[in-house]
C-alpha cells in the first residue's frame, strides 16, 4: 500500500542528483591520459617542528592563556556607575520581534505529499522516518545515533507537517536538502532571538539563559541578536524564560563591588565601623552560615559606609560590575570575570534570585558560592534604590582579611511588545 500520495498535480523533469551543470560525462571505455610529471624531491626537507618551535615556544602558553581568558562581554559587564550618577529606575522600549525565538537551521520546503494511514510499532525515529519517505526518494541522514523508537498507528496529513510532530517528538530538529534530496536529523538546532538593543538587558538575558544551563550561545552587542545552538529541552527553557520576561517586564539590576579589607594596627571592628557609619542608617541585619547581610537605604553620600570602613580597616578593591536579573529567575555573578589581576577571585560567584512583590519591594535570596560549595546564603527584603553589604566573609586567602561586597539595587522595566 502506497504510504504518500502527491497533495498536488505536479509534472516535473528530475535529472540524475550527482550532475550538475559542470559536470562533465566520459563515455564508458574511454581513458584520459596525462602528461608525465617529474616530481621533484629536495635533499632535506625542513623540520616543521624543529624549525617552528623555536617561534611558538617563547610565552606560548601566556599568549593562549591571554585567549582563553577573552571575554567580549567583560567591558560591558565589569563597569557600574557612580553611585551618586545612578538612575535607580530606566524603561526600554520593546521592538514588536523581541524575545522572538526562531529557528534558521533550514534549507528547503519538503515536498508536498500526502500521508496515508502511516502506522509503526517501536520503531526508531531515523528508521520510521526513512520508511516513510522511501517512496519519495528521500534519504535519511544523521550524524546522531540512538534515536527513541516510537509508536504511531493511522497517520494522515501532509508529509511537512508529520515531520514536524515526528521530529518533536523524538526531541530532534531537521532540514530538508532538495537538489540531493537528503533529509538531515540533528539533536541541535541553531536558533536566533532579537533583544533589545540594550546592554544591561542583553547580560540580563544571557545571565538567565546561563542559570537554565544554556551555555551556547553568541550575541550581537550591535543589533541585540542572539544565536543560540539549543536541544528540543532547552528551546523550551528559552521559551519558557521569553514568556515570563514578556509579562513580567521587570530585571533587576545590581550594580556590585567586591572589596578586599583588613584591619590595621588600630583596634577596630564592624561594631566601630557602623557606629561611625551611624547605626540608625542599618535597616535591617541578616545572618548567614557566615557574615552578615546589611541593608541600608538611599544614600545621600553614596561613599559614606566606604570611608567609614577605611578609618579601620585597609581597603583594596577585588571586582566590580553588573549583576543583572529578570524577576522571578535567578542569575550568577562570577567575582573572578571582573576582578584585577593582582587578586584574581576566580574561585568565588554571588548567586542572585529576587521577588519582587506587588507593594514594589524585593525579597531576594543571595548566595556566596565556591567550587568548593555554597559558603553562605542571606535573605532580604529591600526596595528598589536600597545598598546591601555582605560582611564578614573570609578571604580565604590571606589571614586577617575578609570580603565585603557592596551593592546597589536598581530597576529596568520593559515596556510594550506583550
Amino acid at each position: 500500500m502506497k504510504r504518500l500520495t502527491y497533495f498536488l498535480a505536479v509534472t516535473s523533469l528530475f535529472l540524475p542528483t550527482a550532475l550538475s551543470a559542470q559536470s562533465v560525462v566520459l563515455p564508458e571505455g574511454d581513458t584520459i591520459i596525462l602528461p608525465p610529471q617529474e616530481l621533484v624531491i629536495p635533499d632535506a626537507l625542513p623540520d616543521p617542528i624543529g624549525t617552528m618551535s623555536g617561534v611558538f615556544s617563547v610565552n606560548n602558553s601566556e599568549q593562549k592563556r591571554s585567549i582563553d581568558l577573552l571575554n567580549i562581554e567583560t567591558p560591558f559587564r565589569c563597569q557600574t556607575e557612580p553611585l551618586n550618577n545612578q538612575k535607580v529606575i530606566s524603561s526600554v522600549q520593546l521592538g514588536a520581534n523581541d524575545f522572538k525565538l526562531t529557528y534558521i537551521d533550514t534549507l528547503d520546503d519538503l515536498p508536498r505529499y500526502e500521508v496515508n494511514g502511516y502506522s509503526f510499532d517501536d520503531t526508531a525515529l531515523d528508521e520510521a522516518l526513512q520508511n516513510l519517505v522511501d517512496e519519495a526518494g528521500i534519504e535519511v541522514f544523521s550524524e546522531d545515533e540512538g534515536f527513541a523508537s516510537l509508536n504511531a498507528k493511522d497517520i494522515y496529513g501532509e508529509l511537512s507537517i508529520v515531520v514536524d510532530e515526528l521530529t518533536k517528538a523524538g526531541e530532534v530538529y531537521y532540514k530538508y536538502d532538495a537538489a540531493r534530496k537528503h533529509l538531515h536529523l540533528m539533536r541541535t538546532g541553531k536558533f536566533e532571538a532579537q533583544l533589545p538593543a540594550n546592554r544591561y538587558v542583553i547580560l540580563g538575558v544571557l545571565d538567565a539563559l546561563r542559570g537554565a544551563g544554556i551555555e551556547n550561545i553568541n550575541p550581537n552587542w550591535n543589533t541585540g541578536v542572539i544565536t543560540l545552538n539549543l536541544k528540543r529541552d532547552e528551546e523550551k527553557r528559552v521559551r519558557d524564560l521569553f514568556k515570563q520576561i514578556l509579562s513580567n517586564g521587570q530585571l533587576i539590576v545590581t550594580d556590585t563591588e567586591i572589596f578586599a579589607v583588613s584591619s590595621m594596627n588600630t583596634a577596630g571592628n564592624w561594631g566601630d565601623i557602623l557606629q561611625t557609619f551611624g547605626a540608625d542608617k542599618i535597616h535591617t541585619s541578616n545572618n548567614g552560615l557566615m557574615g552578615k547581610l546589611l541593608s541600608m537605604g538611599h544614600q545621600t553620600n553614596p561613599n559614606a559606609l566606604m570611608e567609614s570602613v577605611q578609618k579601620y580597616y585597609q581597603v583594596s578593591p577585588i571586582s566590580h560590575g553588573v549583576a543583572i536579573v529578570p524577576n522571578n529567575w535567578k542569575m550568577r555573578f562570577d567575582i573572578g570575570k571582573c576582578a584585577s589581576n593582582a587578586y584574581m577571585q576566580d574561585q568565588l560567584s554571588l548567586l542572585i534570585y529576587p521577588h519582587i512583590r506587588t507593594d514594589g519591594t524585593v525579597d531576594m535570596r543571595i548566595t556566596l558560592d565556591s567550587k568548593k560549595g555554597e559558603m553562605s546564603t542571606f535573605q532580604v527584603n529591600a526596595a528598589i534604590d536600597n545598598e546591601l553589604a555582605v560582611i564578614g566573609i573570609p578571604d580565604g586567602t590571606q589571614p586577617n582579611t575578609e570580603l565585603l561586597a557592596v551593592m546597589k539595587l536598581k530597576l529596568i522595566r520593559l515596556i510594550g511588545g506583550k
